[in-house]
């Protein structure tokens, strides 16, 4: 007599191993997840027979396993997620699920960045992973997930709030969709940032993202709510700000805007993030200041993905001003020099007098350069190949490069209206 025997696991609601769930997500097959699980004695239990227990664990890893083939459908989409009746997962365990899927490598999208995220990329893709030291399968998640997240906010002409459509359409936290965000602008900017680029290729993933954030929190106009960098408090009604460190209002650069519109900062969208959060006291914030506070999640209230038109347009006029203007651009270069001989000793800063017109000069070429998208994507390149080795070259250390910019930009003669 003949008697076969089977086994069947079965669990209501489904429950999602995140061990290998995430052993799943880097791309392994079910054979590495099984020996890493074996070499991982938290997720031992205690039998006695090793034979029984590697067989327990196979079943449970193909079984996981064959989840989530079956679930990577609905992630892609994860709105369908949702609405699917086919899988019971309760829904803290979908917004994990969701959450990972679209999580972002550092060493994964260092690489994919910089790069249209056309369907040629693909063949890139093994000497992505190579590079990468992350698998084929990994590799290629993410860049699907960049692709799709880009090509909704493309079919949105990268209009609204990025950080919050993103967030609604793929179920994200804000955390993440921040940092999807920075990236949607470095691609929209099409930033020349590839690692193999001979000048930009040195930066790192967390430079990037930093990059991104301080230029969409200055550049790209605002909407109601301000960067949370300086925990300030804010009026419904206004957009000005106090904070911790100090009591008075902070106020609108004059570089930014003329005198005659700075009561336009009280209106729900703002220009740019500059005007309303970014100075102390009246002072510019220190490098280290941005470096400790700007983080992607200052990006949450940026509207859209394209530079404010009255800061590029103002940049070009100042450019003009000046560079047509030898006796204003002369005072200029006095009074920045004045102000820096106050702090250092003459003899530190004699390169920095000699060449500091071709700083200014860059500086405004740069800027006058903003207005036309064309040139935006060379905007790193030409920040290091333009002011960062001149003021290498004039020896000027990284403690004082803060006085530096602080006076450059105090003593910017107002543009003639």
């Amino acid at each position: 007599m003949m008697r076969e025997v089977f086994e069947a696991f079965l669990t209501d609601p489904i429950h999602v191993n995140e061990d290998i769930y995430a052993l799943w997500l880097e791309g392994h097959n079910a054979n590495d997840a099984l020996l890493i699980r074996l070499r991982t004695p938290i997720d031992l239990p205690v039998l006695g027979d090793e034979q029984k227990l590697q067989e327990l664990l196979w079943r449970d890893t193909v079984d996981q396993y064959r989840l989530y083939e079956k679930l990577e459908h609905y992630l892609m989409k994860p709105s369908l997620l949702r609405s699917q009746l086919l899988f019971q997962i309760p829904p803290i365990q979908q917004h994990y699920m969701i959450e990972r899927y679209y999580s972002i490598d550092g060493q994964v999208g260092r690489w994919l960045v910089g790069k249209k995220l056309t369907a040629k990329l693909q063949k890139d893709l093994d000497e992505i992973s190579e590079q990468a030291q992350r698998t084929l399968k990994s590799c290629r998640r993410q860049l699907e997930n960049l692709r799709r997240v880009y090509a909704a906010m493309e079919d949105r002409s990268f209009h609204g709030i990025a950080c919050r459509t993103i967030s609604d359409v793929y179920l994200i936290s804000e955390k993440l969709a921040s940092k999807y965000a920075c990236i949607m602008f470095l691609q929209h900017a099409r930033l020349e940032i590839h690692p193999t680029h001979p000048t930009t290729g040195f930066l790192s993933w967390h430079d990037l993202l930093f990059f991104a954030a301080v230029l969409m929190v200055h550049w790209i106009p605002q909407r109601k709510q301000l960067p949370q960098l300086v925990r300030g408090r804010r009026s419904p009604s206004t957009c000005d700000v106090t904070t911790s460190l100090s009591s008075s209002t902070l106020p609108v650069p004059a570089l930014l805007i003329n005198h005659a519109s700075q009561a336009e900062a009280t209106v729900s969208v703002v220009d740019n993030g500059a005007e309303i959060g970014l100075r102390i006291g009246g002072e510019w914030p220190s490098i280290a200041f941005l470096q400790e506070r700007l983080h992607p999640m200052c990006v949450r209230a940026t509207q859209g993905l394209d530079l404010g038109t009255r800061l590029t347009n103002y940049l070009r006029d100042l450019k003009a001003h000046l560079i047509n203007d030898a006796d204003t651009l002369a005072v200029y270069r006095k009074t920045v020099m004045m102000r820096l001989t106050a702090i250092y000793k003459t003899e530190d800063l004699h390169d920095l007098s000699a060449k500091l017109y071709l700083i200014v000069h860059g500086f405004l070429t740069i800027g006058a350069g903003l207005s036309q998208p064309k040139e935006l994507k060379d905007l790193l390149e030409n920040l290091i190949t333009m002011l960062v080795r001149v003021l290498k070259d004039c020896s000027i250390q990284t403690s004082q490069l803060n006085d530096v910019f602080s006076a450059l930009i105090e003593y910017v003669p107002n543009k003639p209206s």
